[in-house]
């Protein structure tokens, strides 16, 4: 998906703050719908994971530098409840937010809107675990865990 199919929503000046409301907007087009002409399940996977680095990008200081290099966020299961379809043309809104952090892992949640309407289209919940580059869990640093529960509701 090209930058110019995403749009961010203005953050405030607090980061933490912000983090509470963190939202992308992308407009539907052809690649994401399949012969029924709806938006395919495994795009909100997509756009999800999109989201999620998205925030990191935004939020965690020195991600773009260590994620990959000096530790994994591996994602552990995934979750989706689809309640209306998405089309050809629809504005997507995903609302996401950290709903749990423990010493190794944190919960998204993300609400698909439907930017014209307003109506929830469909939630997901993805709970990842950060590990050393060997893939082994291992205890969130305190400063990066200090980051994460400024972003809890």
């Amino acid at each position: 998906m090209s930058d110019q199919n995403s749009a961010a929503v203005p953050l405030a000046e607090n980061a933490a703050v912000a983090a509470l409301d963190y939202e992308q907007q992308f407009r539907i087009t052809f690649a994401e719908t399949n012969a029924e002409g709806n938006v395919s399940h495994y795009e909100y996977a997509k756009y999800f994971g999109i989201v999620r680095e998205l925030f990191a990008i935004d939020f965690i200081p020195g991600f773009t530098k260590d994620a990959g290099h000096a530790y994994l966020l591996k994602t552990r299961n995934a979750s989706y409840e689809y309640i209306k379809d998405f089309y050809f043309g629809d504005t997507m809104i995903i609302r996401l937010r950290v709903r749990e952090l423990t010493h190794a892992s944190l919960t998204l949640d993300a609400d698909f809107i439907h930017a014209e309407t307003g109506a929830l289209h469909a939630q997901g919940s993805q709970q990842i675990v950060y590990t050393n580059l060997k893939g082994m869990p291992c205890r969130i640093p305190d400063n990066l865990k200090a980051i994460i529960q400024a972003a809890i509701r």
